[in-house]
């Protein structure tokens, strides 16, 4: 029995890893698993190469998701890498919103760790923000990791919810519908909304978008603690 289980444990790992680095990411982030984002690390970097958008992507991932734990150690260990890598392809092209809005949310990251910080890096980080709604502002990813600086952002500092709100659903509409159950990216906002409901008092809408959540991916254990929690 302890074999069988080895086994199939193995198996399931296996297939894990023969997945492309989107769908990598997308497991990582719903097993909240270091190992798995570190893999979509190396997986974006063999079919994309190093200095590829989608290998930021990962890294940005590995970085958030160190959130959830206070892993300061890994994500000092890749946060200059990831810093570096985004300048890089912020210069390939100055009509690439994207990678301006990926590195803005970095260094809010950086100055959730190290508030100080703020005092340095805010409005770099507010100006890239800035930069990438101006310069892509179709794009369902700047939409919204700009709803989740409006939403994380003290109001003294320009934090707005209600516009976090507006963006979070902006975002969602703007996701192809086909890659809705497989980018990390469409869950994370659509728990960024129910965040946003629930810090505005509207608790019934903040479940009713997790119930959503949980409909379009059922194994989101996060959206489904979240739910247990707000309903007790």
């Amino acid at each position: 029995m302890k074999n069988l289980i080895t086994i199939i444990a193995l198996t399931i790992s296996l297939n894990l890893l023969a997945q492309k680095p989107n769908e990598i990411q997308y497991a990582a982030y719903l097993k909240s698993s270091k190992t798995l984002w570190q893999k979509s690390v190396e997986e974006a970097e063999k079919e994309h190469g190093k200095e590829s958008f989608e290998r930021a992507l990962a890294l940005y991932g590995l970085l958030n998701s160190t959130m959830a734990t206070e892993d300061e150690d890994t994500f000092d260990d890749y946060k200059q890498e990831t810093i570096e890598l985004l300048k890089n392809l912020i210069e390939t092209d100055e009509k690439w919103g994207e990678p301006r809005a990926v590195l803005s949310s970095v260094y809010g990251l950086v100055m959730a760790y190290s508030p100080m910080k703020g005092m340095f890096l805010g409005m770099k980080s507010s100006g890239l923000m800035d930069d990438a709604m101006t310069l892509q502002p179709e794009s369902a990813l700047v939409q919204k990791l700009h709803a989740g600086s409006k939403l994380y952002t003290p109001e003294m500092w320009g934090g707005d919810t209600d516009l976090a709100l507006k963006g979070f659903e902006k975002s969602l509409n703007l996701f192809d519908p086909d890659e809705r159950v497989s980018n990390w990216f469409y869950l994370d906002a659509m728990m960024g909304m129910a965040m946003a409901y629930k810090k505005k008092g509207e608790k019934e809408k903040a479940v009713a978008i997790l119930e959503k959540a949980i409909e379009v991916e059922p194994q989101y254990y996060w959206a489904k603690a979240t739910l247990a929690e707000w309903k007790s």
